[in-house]
C-alpha cells in the first residue's frame, strides 16, 4: 500500500464538515500515492486511527469517494481503488511536477497553496508527481478552459506539446530560461544573498564555498554569479561544488577540509548532510563554520537554528500566485521575494 497520505491537520472550527475535509484529503492521496485499480485502501480504522475522528466520519467520507467511482467496498474484505483515472474528472485545474525528487516540500507546498487558493474559487485540483514526460502528457487531457501549473524538470518542448491541449493556458513555477509564451512565478534571491553574504564578511569569513546545483541550471548560474561577483570585489577565495539528487553533502563537505572555508552556502538538498558533517568534526556554526542555508521553506521545522543565516522560500504564496495568475490568463514573469532570517545576533 501507498503511504502517501498528506497528514493534514482537520480543521474542526470550518463550517466545512469534516467528513467533507476527508473526502477531498483522500482524493489527492489517490493521485499522490500512485494507486492502481484494485489495489487496497486505507481500512476505516486505519483511517480513524490518522484523522483521531470518529468512524462515523469516516465512513461518510468514503460513500462519497464510492460515489465519484474511486474505490468499492468490499464485504468482509476492506476497501479497494476502482480507477484513480476518474480523479481527472474531478478537476478543472491541473498541477504537475516532473522531478527526481518528487516529494521536496518545494512540491508540496506549492500544491497547498494551490488548494486553498482553489477551494475560494470553487475549483478543484487534479495533481500528477512523476519523471516521465510522456506519461504526464498522456495523463494531460484538459477540457476547455482549464489549465496548467507545472513545476521541475520543464523546458520550452514540454510546454510546447502541453500548451497544445490547453491553449498556452500555463504557468510554470521555478526559475527557467523559456522562450514560450508561458505565465511565469519565479523567485528573487540577489538583494538576500548579497545581505547574507555581506554578514558573513562582517563576522570576518574571508574564505568561501558553495555546494549549487550543476552549472547547466539557471538557479546555479545566478547563484555562482552572485557569490563571485561578491568575493572578487573583495578579492576573497571561492570554491564552488557541484551536487545532484544522488550526491552525498556529507563528502562534499570533507572535500573542503584543504580550502579550509569559513563560510559555506548550502542548498536546500544538502543541509541535512553538511550539518551532519559539522556535528561528527565538533564545528560550530558560526564560530568555526559560518553556514548559509539557501532554499529552506517556510513550513520546514527540520534543523531549527543551526545555520547563521537562513533563505527562506515560501512556497504556498508560490502556489497561490500561480493560481491567481493562471485565472487571468497573465503570461508575466512574477517575482517572489525570499525572506532572511539571521540567528547571528542570537547565537
Amino acid at each position: 500500500m501507498s503511504q502517501y497520505l498528506i497528514p493534514e491537520q482537520l480543521d474542526r472550527k470550518s463550517t466545512t464538515p469534516l467528513y467533507s475535509q476527508i473526502y477531498e484529503q483522500l482524493k489527492r492521496e489517490l493521485v499522490l500515492g500512485k494507486y492502481q485499480a484494485g489495489e487496497r485502501f486505507f481500512s476505516y480504522r486505519k483511517l480513524k486511527d490518522i484523522y483521531k475522528t470518529e468512524l462515523r466520519t469516516i465512513a461518510a467520507a468514503v460513500d462519497l469517494l464510492i460515489e465519484d467511482g474511486l474505490v468499492e467496498k468490499r464485504i468482509g474484505s476492506g476497501v479497494y481503488v476502482t480507477s484513480v483515472e476518474k480523479v481527472s474528472e474531478v478537476g478543472n485545474l491541473w498541477y504537475a511536477v516532473l522531478a527526481q525528487q518528487q516529494y521536496h516540500p518545494f512540491f508540496y507546498n506549492i500544491l497547498v497553496g494551490l488548494v486553498n487558493e482553489a477551494e475560494q474559487y470553487g475549483l478543484r485540483v487534479v495533481v500528477r508527481f512523476g519523471q516521465s514526460r510522456e506519461d504526464f502528457l498522456h495523463w494531460f487531457v484538459p477540457r476547455p478552459g482549464e489549465g496548467l501549473i507545472i513545476t521541475g524538470d520543464v523546458d520550452d518542448a514540454l510546454l510546447e506539446a502541453a500548451g497544445k491541449k490547453c491553449n498556452n493556458n500555463i504557468v510554470v513555477v521555478g526559475n527557467y530560461d523559456l522562450t514560450g509564451n508561458y505565465g511565469q512565478v519565479t523567485t528573487c534571491f540577489d538583494a538576500q544573498l548579497q545581505q547574507s553574504l555581506e554578514l558573513a564578511a562582517q563576522h570576518g569569513c574571508k574564505r568561501f564555498a558553495a555546494l549549487v546545483p550543476p552549472e547547466a541550471l539557471k538557479i546555479s548560474l545566478a547563484l555562482r554569479r552572485n557569490i563571485r561577483e561578491f568575493t572578487e570585489q573583495r578579492g576573497f577565495p571561492v570554491v564552488f561544488l557541484e551536487h545532484d539528487d544522488h550526491s552525498d553533502s556529507y563528502l562534499l563537505m570533507s572535500q573542503l577540509e584543504e580550502f579550509k572555508p569559513d563560510c559555506v552556502l548550502l542548498t536546500e538538498p544538502t543541509f541535512s548532510g553538511a550539518w551532519e558533517y559539522m556535528l561528527e568534526h565538533s564545528l560550530r556554526c558560526p564560530e568555526d563554520i559560518f553556514l548559509i542555508r539557501y532554499g529552506k521553506e517556510y513550513y520546514d521545522n527540520t534543523f531549527p537554528g543551526k545555520a547563521a543565516i537562513e533563505l527562506e522560500d515560501n512556497s504556498v504564496i508560490h502556489g497561490k500566485t500561480a493560481l491567481e495568475m493562471l485565472l487571468n490568463n497573465s503570461k508575466e514573469i512574477t517575482k517572489i521575494d525570499m525572506k532572511l532570517r539571521s540567528y547571528t545576533e542570537e547565537k
